[in-house]
């Protein structure tokens, strides 16, 4: 497996594992409902506004993840469901979480599914992540506080 930074040719793809997830799966229209298309996100990359990162396997890309630059927002985590629980995720999170810090945003945030059923609502707490009890269109906004120490029992 290869972590590597994306490109804005390889937005097709992203945007193609972006409908085949497992849980919020949104296709091309369902983005550019939301206004993201690849030419808006190929503008935003060429400006810098956005940076991502890719995994690949086999050949494919199987996951990837990415921030906005002003805001410190993660702003997706998607990954092809044959490809979870490999640790893929994580490092990907890692490397937008990293990036923002570098940035110096005081505040990382993302908005995910309160569903306690939905696998991000638990991935995103046992990355360090808590939810702030605000709401963006019936989503939780989370912050990451980073994983705190396990307390001896």
């Amino acid at each position: 497996m290869h972590i590597r930074e994306t490109r804005p040719d390889d937005l097709p793809a992203l945007f193609a594992l972006r409908a085949q997830t497992r849980e919020n799966a949104l296709g091309v229209e369902e983005l550019a409902g939301y206004g993201i298309t690849p030419e808006s996100s190929a503008a935003a990359m060429q400006r810098d506004e956005i940076k991502g990162w890719l995994c690949e396997a086999d050949g494919s890309i199987v996951g990837f993840a990415s921030g906005d630059r002003a805001s410190g927002e993660m702003l997706v985590l998607a990954m092809l469901p044959d490809y979870e629980g490999r640790g893929i995720g994580k490092a990907l999170l890692d490397h937008v979480v990293g990036w923002l810090q570098s940035l110096g945003h005081a505040r990382i945030w993302l908005v995910a599914n309160p569903d306690p059923t939905v696998r991000a609502h638990g991935f995103y707490r046992h990355c360090g992540w808590t939810a702030t009890g605000e709401l963006i269109g019936g989503e939780e906004v989370m912050e990451y506080r980073g994983v705190q120490p396990r307390s001896a029992a």
